[in-house]
């Protein structure tokens, strides 16, 4: 009965996008990317010997991509023989990795179906499979299973709350039986599934804490940041949301001596900016409109417009607020961490292993409204109490570090 409702509501949701897609973007982007995946993977594969080693490594969107990122170009590094396939099922991952280069063959996973799981496999023909963090179909599952190609999930993170552990979901359960090993995030993982019956796991930690460790550990060189810093300490708001810059803009006279503000909009469309632009009572500036170094020192608030340097900026920070935490979820807490700023977030985190333990280590702070943050802005006015979040952070990064290695060597790659 169970799967027969998986496979309705698997065909609902399906249609679903379909008619979405005639006014939703994104919906659109998930329907024509996969317009002719299978004629295209065919071409692809042809090229390649029969007998070559393919591994297979899916994610669910570029969150989960960063997490798998390390592992992936381990192998890249140590295997070279292996042809590495990327697939993503969201969008917002397939547009921005499509060029990945240590990848050979990027792709959309075609949607879940006995019939695209079995063509899917008999063309790829993939030696491994690793799937990454929480991304279980069940007909491209149990056409692996039943192939008896090994598959493995990497950055696993379970909760008792989630679909597997319910009375009626046995069904769900079953597939995580079927993989032959899982590499998961923490003790706490690992005894959560013991307690169901499934043995084969091991602890390994978040691959991407080596991820942006490397980041953190690369010349950063962003001359007009500097230059805008100055003398002054720089609080940073990554992915902002308007709740979170209502708060941070709350009480303005934070950043008109002593601290700066670069904030770095989720949205950056220009009538958010022009939104965030009328709120602002101390000069400010956009980073795109920069052109030298020359009076920066003057602007007390940066709006950082651009795609890709949030992860690299957080280098010139002390403090952070990462938004997405009073909306469906919070944003990415390990970039700041990785540059060893203590972390500020909303209350919707708790899906999120390591903003639950940064936040029990004292190293990342939950906030409801403005009273918290200034609460906490202020706690951090002190030099002992910022020195002592920085060493909670510090000391979770260490622990954490290496995960990527931990499951590369346990692979049945060689």
């Amino acid at each position: 009965m169970v799967a027969l409702i998986y496979r309705l509501a698997i065909s609902l949701y399906h249609t679903a996008i379909h008619l979405a897609s005639w006014f939703r973007p994104k919906a659109k982007a998930w329907v024509e990317g996969r317009k002719d995946w299978l004629q295209k993977l065919r071409s692809w594969r042809s090229t390649l010997p029969a007998e070559v080693k393919v591994l297979w490594m899916h994610c669910a969107s570029l969150g989960e991509f960063e997490q798998g990122r390390p592992v992936l170009e381990l192998v890249r590094e140590k295997y070279p023989d292996f042809q590495i396939v990327l697939s993503f099922y969201s969008p917002s991952g397939y547009e921005q990795q499509s060029d990945y280069p240590h990848a050979d063959y990027v792709t959309y996973l075609p949607a879940d179906s006995p019939s695209n799981a079995q063509q899917w496999l008999e063309i790829l023909s993939p030696t491994i499979v690793v799937f990454v963090k929480y991304e279980f179909w069940a007909y491209h599952l149990k056409a692996l299973f039943a192939a008896n190609i090994p598959v493995f999930l990497i950055a696993g993170s379970f909760r008792p709350g989630q679909l597997f552990f319910k009375w009626y979901g046995s069904y769900f359960l079953g597939l995580l039986q079927g993989f032959q090993h899982l590499f998961v995030q923490n003790q706490t993982d690992k005894d959560l599934l013991l307690d169901h019956g499934i043995s084969g796991v091991t602890v390994a930690g978040d691959p991407r804490v080596d991820r942006v460790l490397s980041i953190a550990q690369q010349d950063i060189d962003f001359p007009l940041v500097a230059a805008f810093k100055g003398q002054d300490r720089l609080f940073i708001g990554g992915s902002t949301w308007p709740a979170g810059e209502q708060i941070l803009l709350t009480q303005q006279t934070y950043w008109e001596k002593e601290w700066k503000l670069l904030l770095a909009p989720h949205d950056i469309s220009e009538a958010h900016l022009k939104s965030i632009e009328a709120q602002l009572k101390v000069p400010f500036c956009r980073y795109s409109q920069l052109k030298n170094t020359d009076n920066l020192v003057s602007f007390r608030v940066l709006i950082l417009d651009t795609i890709g340097m949030l992860s690299r900026v957080y280098h010139y920070g002390e403090l952070a607020y990462i938004g997405g935490g009073f909306g469906k979820s919070i944003h990415n807490t390990l970039e700041p961490a990785a540059h060893g700023l203590p972390v500020l977030f909303g209350p919707n985190h708790q899906k999120f292993q390591e903003a639950l333990t940064l936040k029990s280590q004292g190293g990342a702070f939950e906030i409801t409204d403005f009273k918290d943050f200034e609460r906490y802005f202020n706690d951090f006015q002190n030099g002992k109490t910022l020195a002592k979040a920085q060493e909670a952070i510090g000391d979770y990064l260490a622990a954490n570090q290496g995960a990527a290695v931990r499951i590369v060597e346990a692979l049945p790659l060689g």
